[in-house]
């Protein structure tokens, strides 16, 4: 059985491992049950148990300064982690973005000119809106990672604020959107390649921002209940 002041030397043991919360919670769960099983199939007692654990988890949670523009120390583990959450993230955003282009293309050729511009700038619109809606829906959960500077709460946080940056050139799309309308249009009118492929561009890099902050917002606030009564350690 290990015991309240245990579990609390295990959680701050953790901590100083500059883990996200999301993450610690489950490596913390993980350390348990391998000490509790080292304590009854070697029968070690908690502290034995303890750094023989904490030994065989040493190369994948120290955290280090790998030498590339990234100054942050961080763990092996944990760059593994933020690989593999990009990589899912982005493949997700630019699948999504993709098949908005698509949409928008098509549309381009089936509508007259007057109209399309005015959906187009609805679509792409609207899209950049949810994470900014978002944020206020949720404000209270979203501004928790500011409250607790110091933690990284979920490992995808530096995700959910990306569009919020990005504000001004939403509003500069919402106001020259009919001019990015015409590059899409002018394709198919005038086959003006450089015209379309610049307008796809611009597009792109828009809905791209907007899906990664729409799909991490989503796992933030998926995950962020289950972090909350952790934070009473912090």
């Amino acid at each position: 059985m290990i015991t309240e002041t245990q579990l609390t030397e295990i959680r701050n043991y953790l901590l100083s491992k500059k883990l996200p919360i999301d993450i610690l919670i489950e490596v913390n769960d993980h350390f348990i049950s391998q000490i509790l099983d080292l304590q009854k199939e070697e029968n070690l007692s908690f502290e034995e148990a303890f750094e023989k654990v904490k030994e065989s988890w040493k190369e994948e949670i120290t955290p280090y300064w790998k030498g590339d523009w990234d100054l942050v120390d961080k763990s092996k583990f944990l760059r593994t982690i933020n690989k593999n959450n990009f990589h899912s993230l982005a493949k997700k955003s630019t699948i999504n973005s993709l098949i908005t282009i698509v949409v928008l293309s098509a549309l381009s050729i089936i509508l007259n000119f007057e109209i399309y511009k005015y959906t187009l700038i609805l679509i792409v619109g609207s899209i950049l809106s949810i994470p900014i809606i978002n944020y206020f829906r949720k404000r209270k959960e979203l501004n928790l990672q500011k409250k607790y500077g110091n933690y990284i709460l979920i490992s995808i946080q530096e995700y959910t604020m990306l569009s919020m940056g990005g504000i001004y050139f939403y509003f500069k799309f919402l106001i020259d959107g009919f001019e990015v309308a015409k590059m899409f249009k002018d394709f198919f009118l005038v086959q003006n390649l450089d015209n379309f492929m610049f307008g796809i561009l611009i597009v792109f890099a828009l809905l791209f921002t907007s899906f990664l902050s729409i799909f991490s917002q989503k796992i933030y606030l998926s995950k962020i209940e289950k972090v909350k009564p952790f934070l009473k350690y912090l």
